[in-house]
């Protein structure tokens, strides 16, 4: 029991630390939880201080996450990095259902509405056996709110209203939730959120007009329980946004200014079942998890050209074609149960999980209207490939003297079906070692065996089955370490709580794959080696809280093809991140939040199609940010809340430098940040 006992102190001193608002407040954590941040170190927000920050996508949620980067200036464009490489080599789940497969290669795939989100926890890594099968460099978990978190003390019945608005994207939404308490056993909510987009401002730069779109996100969930033991939960999340804007969404806007733009929406259904029973033992605390996830993207109709290869292998017009409505989907389906199990000191963590992912194009026939082939009609519905996995695990958990020893281990299977081929399997010990060298310094260790088998390949550029030449595909292996230490500085700097932490690490991956355009062969690309480092801060005095991290890391890549060693161009970047928070009274509570990356430059080496090698000296402007924000729930009105807030306070022109363009030295493409952005947002609860 000693394990659990631990657990539970932990849970309630990371509670105790967040809750810097009224007790009768509810809050809940963003935690990063990974290595360094493992535990004593984290950088965090609540869901009331996103709320404050007027958080409208993706990098509003992880833009204060030490290395964790969000590119891309539109909602539909966001792609997420962390540790050095994109999140196609992490687990993503919402509500525990995974987000696999890649849609398009210029617009993200982490579609999470802010407005629904109760807590997200990233975990760096692959250290843990529990994360979930697949994972490379990390796992973004994310759960959505429950009518709890929004029903006040003793209180049946709610409802909330919200409108906003913010400058830089035009953007205006308007936000309703509606819960309730319907007896001891029963509660319910329903959380609809619709938020319009118009001309994107970009500092020194003509308006964008090419990337409006309108977001209709929505959350209906029912909560069951009939004892003490027992919670059921069920919910259905549906996230769409679209409108007539350019396709690619994370290239720059300045492309497409003058095109005559189709509709294209970016879709997510996902339904969930969730139970979970504790028996009130030692031996059974059991959580089950069931889901069904559908990504996907639909395409008006349109007349293009119709493309064709020469005898010499390039690409040639030949006529023009009616190109018909088309829907590329992924859908997922599997499940997850596990049992926590306290047998003497080892806290036991073992279970199952599947899921059997599946790729479609749903369209009709189009007609080819001219060219060598007028008349004669183009196939655009198709099959694609799938994914069916398994995986059993097991973690324990064990402190004795001034250790804590975290052992796992995972065994995963792999099967591509459908136009694909092939069966992967791998045992994979994962570790975790702390030692509490002094009261305040604790010295940690990380181990994790890496295995994931190929992902399916962007679903747009979907092949037919006679067009699939699927090369000897190979599943990613390697391995990833990490030391560091946390130092807790509560008593040196006379505060109520402040800690710091530093991880080095490094990771290597044999057979890299990526998705993108890769539907012809599902061809094995790069061997890769990242190493990188992670320093966190944090300091928190009465209604005062602060944090400080750096994050850096660098990879080589090593093309299988051509041998050919360079770095990889979204690594060589130093992130520094910054923020206070500081509650004035009662009723009011800013904050501010920085960045700053500096320069950097790295040599690009590469051999093109006719075996010419070529070296280019890639050169990346560095940049600051600063944003700033402020609520007010007046004491004399609790039900209503104002929020502003301005990012960007300087009206910097500046890219990520792991986005579209800057990222391989192409200022043509590069795809620009919004300018300074106003935002404001009225509430009230009924």
């Amino acid at each position: 029991m000693k394990l659990k006992l631990l657990s539970v102190a932990i849970a309630a001193t990371l509670a105790s630390t967040a809750a810097i608002a009224a007790d009768t407040q509810k809050e809940e954590t963003i935690v990063v939880t990974g290595s360094a941040l493992d535990t004593h170190i984290q950088t965090s927000i609540d869901s009331e201080t996103l709320e404050q920050k007027q958080a409208s996508d993706i990098k509003d949620i992880l833009n204060t996450m030490p290395s964790v980067t969000v590119d891309g200036n539109a909602r539909y464009s966001r792609k997420v990095f962390i540790r050095g490489m994109e999140d196609k080599y992490a687990v993503v789940t919402i509500d525990g259902a995974r987000q696999e497969g890649q849609l398009f290669h210029h617009s993200g795939d982490q579609t999470i509405d802010p407005a629904l989100l109760k807590v997200a926890e990233i975990e760096l890594g692959a250290n843990s056996a529990l994360s979930g099968a697949g994972v490379i460099n990390g796992s973004f978990s994310y759960e959505t709110k429950d009518p709890d978190d929004l029903l006040k003390e003793g209180e049946r019945f709610g409802a909330r209203v919200k409108t906003n608005y913010q400058s830089a994207y035009e953007r205006k939404g308007v936000n309703v939730s509606v819960y309730t308490k319907l007896n001891d056993q029963w509660q319910f909510m329903g959380i609809g959120h619709w938020s319009e987009d118009g001309d994107l401002y970009i500092p020194d730069h003509d308006k964008v007009s090419s990337k409006q779109g309108e977001l209709k996100s929505g959350l209906a969930k029912l909560v069951y329980m009939p004892n003490d033991n027992n919670e059921f939960k069920l919910s259905v999340n549906h996230y769409s946004d679209g409108g007539k804007r350019q396709l690619s969404g994370e290239k720059n806007g300045a492309l497409y200014a003058d095109d005559e733009h189709k509709y294209n929406a970016i879709s997510r259904d996902t339904v969930t079942f969730q139970h979970h029973y504790d028996a009130g033992s030692d031996l059974l605390n059991l959580k089950t998890q069931l889901y069904y996830n559908r990504q996907y993207m639909d395409r008006d109709q349109l007349t293009d050209v119709l493309w064709d290869k020469d005898a010499n292998g390039d690409w040639i017009k030949d006529g023009k074609v009616d190109i018909p409505k088309r829907e590329y989907n992924v859908t997922t389906v599997g499940g997850d149960i596990r049992n926590i199990s306290w047998i003497g000191d080892h806290q036991i963590t073992y279970g199952y999980e599947a899921y059997h992912a599946k790729q479609w194009i749903d369209a009709e026939d189009g007609k080819i209207v001219s060219g060598t082939r007028k008349g004669q009609t183009q196939k655009y519905a198709m099959d694609g490939g799938t994914v069916t996995a398994h995986g059993l695990y097991v973690q324990d958990m064990f402190e004795f003297s001034q250790f804590r020893l975290t052992t796992g281990l995972r065994y995963d299977i792999h099967q591509l079906g459908g136009v694909f081929d092939g069966n992967f399997s791998q045992l994979s010990p994962k570790f975790k070692g702390e030692y509490q060298a002094t009261d305040e310094l604790k010295l940690r260790v990380g181990y994790g065996r890496i295995f994931k088998g190929a992902s399916l390949p962007e679903a747009l550029t979907m092949k037919p089955a006679e067009k699939v030449k699927q090369s000897e595909t190979k599943a990613m292996t390697g391995h990833n370490y990490e030391a560091g230490f946390d130092y807790n500085l509560t008593n040196l700097l006379a505060s109520d709580r402040s800690i710091i932490g530093f991880t080095a690490y490094r990771y290597n991956v044999d057979n890299q794959i990526h998705p993108t355009k890769n539907n012809s062969t599902l061809s094995n690309q790069n061997d890769v080696h990242v190493w990188g480092v992670e320093t966190v801060f944090t300091y928190s005095l009465s209604d005062f809280d602060l944090y400080a991290n750096h994050s850096y890391s660098k990879g080589q890549e090593t093309n299988l093809k051509t041998g050919v060693e360079s770095q990889m161009n979204k690594t060589g970047i130093h992130n520094f991140k910054a923020g206070v928070k500081y509650h004035l009274d009662e009723d009011i509570v800013f904050g501010w939040d920085a960045r700053y990356v500096p320069s950097n430059s790295y040599t690009d080496k590469s051999i093109d199609r006719k075996g010419k090698y070529s070296e280019e000296e890639i050169e990346r402007k560095g940049f600051s940010t600063h944003n700033l924000w402020a609520a007010y729930n007046p004491s004399f009105a609790k039900d209503l809340t104002l929020n502003l807030a301005v990012d960007n306070l300087f009206n910097k022109k500046y890219a990520e430098h792991t986005g579209f363009g800057i990222s391989w030295g192409s200022d043509k493409y590069t795809s620009y940040e919004a300018g300074r952005n106003l935002k404001a947002s009225v509430a009230y609860e009924f």
